[in-house]
């Protein structure tokens, strides 16, 4: 009998098995995350919630509500409120994919991990 890296070749074809298996597995919670991340909208608003704003994943402004009230305002002030909304909306989508990213791989130290903070990172400067 041969042995294949120290085990014999029923163990090695049970070894990469359960890592196909696994790639598989891990493949699949790639595609589920990118659905979910391709069509992935969050809203905020401003602090008087007269203001509320909707993005996307890429953090770009989908739909913007603004109250009767907002109107009443200053132009300044109903700039400023946008611009609260749309930060409070990056912030949401932060938190949301941290919490998918999360779901899908587990927390902790991974390539994936990396790339969910860099998004997470650039979506919470929205707005300021």
């Amino acid at each position: 009998m041969v042995d294949v890296m120290g085990r014999t070749p029923e163990e090695f074809e049970e070894m990469l098995n359960a890592q196909i298996a696994e790639a598989e597995r891990r493949a699949a919670a790639m595609d589920e995350f990118v659905t979910t991340l391709e069509s992935a909208r969050v809203t905020g608003f401003d602090s008087r919630r007269e203001v509320e704003v909707e993005i996307n994943q890429e953090g770009a402004m989908t739909r913007v509500s603004i109250d009767d009230e907002a109107l009443e305002g200053s132009t300044s002030d109903l700039e400023e409120a946008i611009m609260e909304a749309y930060s409070d909306a990056g912030k949401n989508m932060s938190r949301f994919l941290r919490e998918q990213g999360d779901r899908q791989f587990g927390g902790g130290e991974s390539a994936m991990g990396e790339f969910v903070d860099q998004i997470s990172s650039r979506l919470e400067q929205l707005g300021r």
